[in-house]
C-alpha cells in the first residue's frame, strides 16, 4: 500500500486537523504546541487538546509530539516559563497533559527514515545522547521518560538558535548547521509564512532535507 502521511505544525488551540481526518491517510503527525495561543481563549485550547487525544486513542496512526508550549507546564522539571505561558490555568494543562503523557512523544522516526519532532535533532544533541548511552533517535523518548530535564531550554542565544538546544527548542539555522546524518526532518516551532523544503549536505556529504512545516495562523498541511 502507498504511503500517504500528514504532518500538520503548532496548532496552539487550532482544531482545524479535524478537517484532514476523512482522507485515506496512514499517519497523521502533529508536532506539537498544543497551548499558548495569543487569540483563542483557554477553553478552546484545552477542549481541543483533550479531542486531539481522544481521538488519538481511538485511531493510532494520529501520533502527537511534544513541544516547548506544553513541556513548560509539565512536572519533574525546573521552573522554566516561555512566551505565552498562562499561569491562571497552569495546573488544569499540567493535569490534562499528564493523563496523556503515553500519546505524546519527542520524535517518530519511519523507516525510510524520515524524523518528525516539533523543532528537529542536531548532531550534537544526538552526540549528547550517544555518550549517556541512548544510541538510536528513537531512544530519545526513553530518555526523556527516565529524565524529562534532558530537553530544558540551553545554550547562549535567547530564541533558542544553538546547535546545543534540544529537539523543541532548536531554530533552524543551527539545525541546518548541524542536522543529524542520513535523515530528513520535518518540523514545526519556527512560523514560516508557508511549508518549505531546504536540501543540504549531512556530514556525510549526503543529500538530506528538512521540511518547515510551522505556518502560524495559515492552516497547512503537509504530505509525504
Amino acid at each position: 500500500m502507498k504511503r500517504m502521511r500528514l504532518a500538520i505544525g503548532d496548532i496552539h488551540g487550532r482544531d482545524f486537523w479535524k478537517h484532514y481526518l476523512a482522507e485515506d491517510f496512514t499517519e497523521f503527525y502533529v508536532v506539537g504546541d498544543y497551548f499558548d495561543s495569543y487569540d483563542l481563549p483557554f477553553i478552546q485550547q484545552y477542549h481541543n487538546f483533550g479531542e486531539l487525544c481522544e481521538m488519538a486513542r481511538k485511531d493510532r496512526r494520529i501520533k502527537l509530539c511534544l513541544g516547548n508550549h506544553d513541556y513548560h507546564y509539565l512536572g519533574n522539571i525546573p521552573d522554566q516559563r516561555y512566551s505565552g505561558y498562562q499561569d491562571k490555568h497552569c495546573y488544569v494543562i499540567y493535569q490534562i497533559l499528564e493523563q496523556n503523557m503515553d500519546l505524546l512523544k519527542v520524535v517518530y522516526v519511519t523507516e525510510d527514515r524520515y524524523i518528525i519532532s516539533h523543532a528537529g535533532i542536531s548532531a550534537w544533541f544526538m552526540k549528547r545522547m550517544k555518550g549517556a548511552g541512548y544510541t538510536a533517535i528513537e531512544d530519545i523518548n526513553k530518555a526523556f521518560t527516565e529524565n524529562r530535564s534532558i530537553l530544558l531550554f540551553n545554550g547562549q542565544n535567547p530564541f533558542g538558535d544553538d546547535i546545543t538546544q534540544s529537539p523543541i527548542w532548536i531554530r533552524p539555522r543551527s539545525l541546518e548547521k548541524q542536522p543529524v546524518a542520513g535523515y530528513h526532518q520535518i518540523v514545526g516551532h519556527t512560523p514560516t509564512e508557508a511549508i518549505r523544503t531546504i536540501s543540504l549536505p549531512d556530514e556525510k556529504r549526503k543529500t538530506i532535507t528538512i521540511t518547515y512545516i510551522d505556518t502560524h495562523n495559515t492552516e497547512s498541511i503537509y504530505r509525504f
